[in-house]
Order: C-alpha cells, then structure tokens, then sequence
C-alpha cells in the first residue's frame, strides 16, 4: 500500500514546500462507508487524490480496498496511536458526528488563527495560563500553550494562502473585474492615511457576485493623481488584472480623475475607456444632500434641532436619567439620538426620524428645562416639527 505523505499543513495550502497542493476538495458519491475517512482532493496539477482525514497521507482514488484497509487494520499512524494510549484496545474516541475522532494540534492552531481573524480578536487571546489549564483539564489532554507569536504567524500563513488563492483565482477568470477603491486620513489627528481597493466581477460557474478586498495599506505619501496611479498600478501587477479591468469607482476628488486619465492612457481599456473611471454615486448623492442642507432655513432648523438633543442627553447625567425616567414613566419610546455626519447622505435622515418618533415626550422635557433655566436652554420652536415631518 504505497501512500503520498503529505504534512497536515498541505491540507489547507498553509506553509506547505510541497510542490502539490490541494486546489480543491469536492464532494463525492463514492462508497460513503470507505469515505467517510477520506476527502476527494483535486491537486495542483489536475489528478484527483483521497486524503485521509486523521494523518492526512495521500493516496491513489481507484482502490476501495486499499482505503479501507488503511482505516480498518488500521495503517494510519494516528488511529494506531490513539488506540496504544487506549487501555481498551481496538476503542476510539468518537465524534458528535459518530466518526472517529482525531486531535490535530496543527489544525486547531489553525482554526484559533481563522477565529482570531474572522473575530477582530487579538494574537494574545489565547496566550493565557488560565485558558490553557482549563483547555486541558476539560476538553483535551493533549492541548499545548499557544503564543501570540505563534498565533500571528498561523494568521500569517492563512492570509498568503488565500491571496495567492485569489490571484490564481484572477488568473483563471474569464471576465473582467470592477473595482472600487477610496483614500482616507486617520480619525481623531492622527497620523497616517490608507487606501483601500475592493474587487468585483460575476463568477462565470454560478453568476453570482463575488466581492474580495485586495489591497488595504498605508498610503504614506501626498494624495496626488501620480502617486494614487502608482499605487493602483502595484494591485494590478500583483494580481494580474491589467488586462482584466473595466471599471474603476472613486468619488469626485480632483486627484482621482487625473489618476485614472493616466492609467487610461497607458492601459488601453475596453470600449475606449467609457466606463473606466465610475463616478461613485453614495459621493454624488452626499454631495447633493450637503448642498440642500444648507439652505438657511433648512440649516436653521437643523441646528436648533441638534441643539435640543445636546440639551436632553449631553446637558449632564442627571438630565439624561430624567427624560429616561419620563419616557419610562409615560410607556413612550427613548432613543439615542442619530446623530448627523456630513460623509453620509441619509444620516439627518436618520436624525429627524428618531426625534419624531419620540416628538411629544421631547417637547415636554426641554420645555422643563427651558423653563427652570431659560438662560441656559433656548425653546425648540414649534412650528419647526411639522417642517422635520414633511
């Protein structure tokens, strides 16, 4: 029974040297009694392969025996060693799903590492004393500490494997690809800008919509046209996709349409460039919305509205439990006022409609405040609701 060793790292496509890795693993209607055991592996170079889902060895797809014999006798070196520290032999650990249960230190750090990426955790959420006793008197014996440096590096390892995935991807894609992408300085003063580029294009095979962000870096230079091409231009290499674009969406910033009269010249893309440089329309909308604001009246309005949620909720603590204790008192809803940020079309929207959800109880409570400190508090003008309504 020749088998094809294969690390448990060459199951994922992370930190393997291995010339072969799996590309794929895909469902099969074979004898489900044998594969069970086994997932049917198409490799890098086309061949279809069984791999053994508790020593991850390799093995030719043709022979039913010879998979069966590696679980049943058993050859796998895994399940013999787990049956010698069995003081029963022949028992197993088995799992919620009823197969034989198989502990791989190598692929649990591989999980933390996707956890601790899906989840914004941390590197050092596990690197605890605490957590690792409880893990081994528990849940598994076996289970040894794992540090931050660890735990980054596997996060590492996870985040090459699957760019190099979407660059293979981009690679094989028979279509063009759209792209959106934005620059933007760091919040609260601070230091340092960042651009961000997100692909799409439709999957040929399902037609679905596909959405990956490819580029996410600092962008440490002045935002002129010549170096936001130069930073583009970088993607496109990296991925492949010179040929493959047909359409760039950047808001209106004068530096972003000198960019993309730049790389249109160079790149030559398809229809004469038409759709090369997508006005991005939230932007467009935004702007139009800013604009309509501040007309005087509007802007008046808006302001003195804005006022009085400052008087309700940000006027001091004791004023804030008070109007709670009133909409409490009187079974009337209480919000958090929404309030209005200039980079998003719909968000005075969103202001005036949580005020007016809560239009009666509002009134009351800045009319007491107006009334007992006149000086500090200006009276919200009435006529000002039916104008938010409409």
């Amino acid at each position: 029974m020749a088998s094809e060793s294969a690390s448990g790292s060459a199951t994922t496509g992370v930190g393997s040297s291995s010339a072969l890795q799996i590309r794929e693993i895909v469902q099969t209607s074979r004898n489900q009694e044998v594969w069970k055991d086994y997932n049917m592996c198409i490799m890098t170079d086309g061949h279809k392969k069984a791999q053994c889902k508790f020593c991850f060895h390799f093995f030719a797809v043709g022979s039913n025996t010879t998979l069966k014999n590696h679980i049943s006798h058993p050859h796998c070196e895994v399940l013999k060693a787990q049956q010698n520290q069995n003081p029963e032999a022949g028992q197993t650990t088995m799992g919620r799903d009823g197969q034989v249960f198989m502990y791989n230190p190598d692929y649990l750090r591989e999980q933390f590492a996707g956890l601790v990426i899906q989840r914004g955790l941390p590197f050092n959420h596990f690197d605890n004393e605490q957590t690792t006793r409880v893990f081994q008197n528990t849940m598994q014996p076996r289970y040894t500490h794992v540090s931050r440096s660890t735990l980054k590096r596997d996060a590492m390892k996870l985040w090459v494997a699957a760019k190099q995935a979407t660059i293979d991807g981009f690679a094989n894609l028979n279509t063009m690809v759209n792209l959106t992408t934005d620059i933007w300085s760091a919040p609260h003063n601070l230091p340092g800008s960042y651009m961000c580029v997100t692909a799409h294009w439709i999957e040929p095979s399902s037609w679905q919509m596909m959405k990956r962000v490819i580029s996410f870096e600092e962008f440490s230079s002045e935002h002129t046209g010549k170096n936001l091409k130069y930073m583009l231009e970088k993607v496109f290499v990296v991925y492949g996709l010179k040929d493959k674009i047909l359409s760039i969406t950047l808001d209106n910033a004068s530096n972003n349409t000198s960019a993309m009269n730049k790389l249109r010249l160079k790149y030559n893309p398809p229809m004469g460039g038409r759709f090369y440089h997508s006005r991005c329309v939230a932007h467009i909308i935004n702007l139009v919305v800013q604009a309509g604001l501040k007309v005087p009246i509007v802007n008046q309005m808006k302001e003195a509205f804005k006022q009085m949620l400052k008087d309700v909720f940000k006027s001091g603590e004791k004023n804030r439990r008070r109007y709670i204790k009133i909409c409490h008192d009187a079974e009337k809803p209480c919000y958090s006022p929404n309030w209005d940020i200039e980079t998003r079309w719909n968000s005075t929207f969103e202001m005036f409609e949580s005020g007016l959800k809560q239009q009666i109880t509002l009134s009351h409570f800045h009319d007491i405040l107006v009334s007992k400190n006149g000086r500090r508090f200006k009276k919200f003008p009435d006529e000002y609701w039916g104008r938010i309504e409409s």
